[in-house]
C-alpha cells in the first residue's frame, strides 16, 4: 500500500504546485495606501481606510494595531476583503494600519502607515458602517433585518426607508439598537441610517434593495399547436406571456421525447419565436418562466407534435 499512498501524495503535491504556477506572482507589487495619510490626526472615531487596486490580486488583508506593529498592545483588526476600502470605529489612541495584496499563490509586502484619534468632538464626521443586507440585494423575502456597526458616542440611530420609484419616504424610525427589522413592500428601496449623540448627527449611510416575491405569469403556447404534424425538421416554437413588474424575467423551453417527460431532448432559455431542428418523431414541449429574484412561474400546458 505504501507505493500507492506515495503516488497519491506526489500527485496532490504536483497539482498544488501547478495551481500556484498558474497564479501570477504578485510578490514584487506594492499596495499604495491612499487614506488616511501617514501621521493623520482624527477628531472623530470613524475611520475609512482606502488603497489602490492591483492587477491579479483577488483580495486584500488589512490589519490595525495599537499603538504599532513593532510593539503591539492589541491587534484590533485582521480582515481579508475583496474591496479597496474598509470603515471601522476606533477609540481615542495611536494606531498603525497596513495592507497586503493576496491571491491563492502569493502575497505582496505590507504597506504601513500611522494615525492618531485625538478625540470624538467632531462626532458628525463619523460614518455609520452598514452590515446587512448587502447592497443592491435582489430578494423574494420581504422581511429583512437591517444591521449596522455601532458608532462610538452614539445614543441613537435614525432609520429612513425611501421608495426609489418616486423618492417617497415610507418609514422613519429611531432606535438605540444596531439593527432594525422591516418588512418591505414589493419594489425597489433605499434604506438609510445615521447616528446621533443627542445634539449632532452623522450623515446618512445608505444601501439599496429590491423585493420581488411575485412569480412570472404562466406562458401560453401557440406554435406548434397541440398534436400538429410537421413536414419540416426545423420547428418554430412560439408562445406568449404577460410580463409581471419586478425583476428581469426569462423563459425556458423544454422539449421531451416521451409523454412522461423523462427523456429530455432540449432545454434552454429562449424568447419567442424560436426555431430548433429536430429528427423525425413525436415530441412534447412546454415553457416555464423564471425571474432573477428567484421566483419560478407555473409551467405551461404540455403540447405534442410530430415531425414526419
Amino acid at each position: 500500500m505504501k507505493p500507492i499512498y506515495s503516488f497519491f501524495i506526489l500527485l496532490f503535491a504536483l497539482c498544488a504546485c501547478e495551481e500556484i504556477l498558474l497564479e501570477d506572482d504578485i510578490s514584487g507589487e506594492t499596495v499604495y495606501l491612499l487614506a488616511p495619510y501617514d501621521g493623520a490626526v482624527f477628531t472623530s472615531t470613524g475611520v475609512t481606510f482606502s488603497w489602490n487596486s492591483i492587477e491579479n490580486v483577488s483580495r486584500y488583508r488589512l490589519q490595525i494595531a495599537r499603538p504599532d506593529f513593532e510593539n503591539p498592545l492589541e491587534l484590533l483588526t485582521d480582515v481579508v476583503v475583496d474591496t479597496t476600502s474598509f470603515t471601522t470605529q476606533l477609540n481615542i489612541g495611536t494606531y498603525q494600519w497596513r495592507v497586503q495584496g493576496v491571491n491563492s499563490g502569493y502575497t505582496t509586502p505590507f504597506s504601513t502607515r500611522s494615525f492618531t484619534i485625538q478625540s470624538n468632538e467632531d462626532f458628525q464626521n463619523n460614518t455609520v458602517s452598514l452590515s446587512a443586507p448587502v447592497n443592491n440585494l435582489l430578494t423574494t423575502v420581504a422581511s429583512q433585518q437591517l444591521q449596522w456597526q455601532p458608532v462610538i458616542g452614539a445614543t441613537a440611530y435614525e432609520i429612513r426607508i425611501v421608495r426609489e420609484s418616486d423618492d417617497t419616504v415610507i418609514a422613519e424610525e429611531t432606535t438605540t439598537e444596531t439593527f432594525f427589522p422591516y418588512a418591505f413592500p414589493e419594489g425597489g428601496y433605499q434604506w438609510m441610517v445615521r447616528a446621533s449623540n443627542g445634539s449632532v448627527y452623522t450623515l446618512y449611510s445608505s444601501r439599496n434593495l429590491f423585493v420581488d416575491s411575485i412569480p412570472p405569469d404562466e406562458p401560453v403556447l401557440s406554435l406548434p399547436s397541440d398534436q400538429q404534424t410537421l413536414s419540416e425538421s426545423e420547428v418554430t416554437f412560439q408562445w406568449s406571456r404577460q410580463p409581471v413588474a419586478g425583476s428581469t424575467e426569462v423563459d425556458s423551453l423544454y422539449i421531451y421525447q416521451d409523454s412522461g417527460l423523462s427523456l429530455l431532448e432540449y432545454k434552454d432559455e429562449q424568447s419567442s419565436p424560436y426555431a430548433h431542428t429536430l429528427d423525425q418523431g413525436t415530441y412534447y414541449w412546454y415553457v416555464r418562466a423564471f425571474d432573477t429574484a428567484g421566483n419560478v412561474g407555473e409551467q405551461s400546458e404540455v403540447f405534442s407534435f410530430t415531425v414526419d
